[in-house]
């Protein structure tokens, strides 16, 4: 997904949407609805008001940042997690081919938790995969305008720190995305210590004009939850120092 109009940047996104076009169908049989993960031990993290604000989508104000009480994980099982899959970077990451998102490293893990224990994944990987697949269900038991599907994996996001590889503004699915029907993202953190000041990469938010304010700026505290309409939040990933960023991505799908 791309704003820039450059030639490097079309010709990637015709190679995407040709991808898609190709594996649609395939791709479809394996989106479960979110119930099927509903888990009772993450019934705090959204609440129904929480729901309902997500569903207005009207700028920044939609934009659920949670930083729940419990956390999904206590800290050490979050900090034994997030080194596995800094681990995991190496093995399970290609370098992005997006031009918009130079110098960033993705890979996929499933969402199932037998594919996810089959493959050699540790106790606190499992638990916070199995965690970030339940909160779809907290959005959809409250309504949604249409409805919702979960994807057969989550995106292993990593940002090499002092390496200048940062995200431009973006959307999630931009107007008339051909294929791509990611409807929520649900960003959860990594970064255990995480010191905003020293070592930046905050996500931030844009507004849907100037005339509704300034950016926002969502430092991504190990833990952390962030959650918007894919369609409507204008975000980016600013460049860290000193320290690498790591980060889940499950995008909710519509039908």
């Amino acid at each position: 997904d791309t704003l820039d109009g450059s030639r490097e940047a079309r010709e990637y996104e015709l190679r995407a949407r040709l991808v898609r076009s190709v594996t649609e169908g395939a791709y479809n049989k394996l989106r479960p609805p979110p119930e099927s993960l509903a888990d009772p031990s993450v019934d705090h993290v959204i609440s129904a008001r929480d729901a309902a604000r997500l569903r207005g989508g009207g700028g920044i104000d939609a934009v659920l940042v949670l930083d729940p009480e419990p956390a999904l994980l206590p800290r050490h099982a979050l900090a034994e997690a997030s080194a596995e899959l800094r681990r995991l970077v190496a093995q399970r990451t290609q370098e992005s081919i997006n031009p918009c998102n130079r110098g960033s490293w993705h890979g996929f893990l499933p969402l199932d938790a037998d594919k996810a224990a089959r493959q050699g994944l540790g106790p606190s990987t499992l638990a916070l995969l199995r965690k970030l697949g339940a909160l779809p269900a907290l959005v959809s038991r409250c309504g949604w305008g249409r409805p919702l599907v979960l994807p057969p994996a989550v995106q292993l996001g990593f940002y090499p720190g002092g390496s200048g590889a940062r995200y431009s503004p973006h959307l999630d699915r931009n107007p008339g995305e051909v294929g791509l029907k990611r409807e929520i993202t649900f960003l959860l953190y990594l970064n255990v210590d995480w010191d905003t000041d020293r070592h930046g990469g905050c996500l931030r938010l844009h507004p849907p004009d100037r005339a509704s304010g300034a950016p926002v700026d969502v430092a991504p505290l190990g833990g952390r939850i962030v959650v918007f309409q894919s369609g409507k939040q204008l975000h980016e990933v600013l460049p860290c120092d000193g320290a690498d960023r790591l980060a889940l991505t499950l995008w909710c799908e519509y039908e």
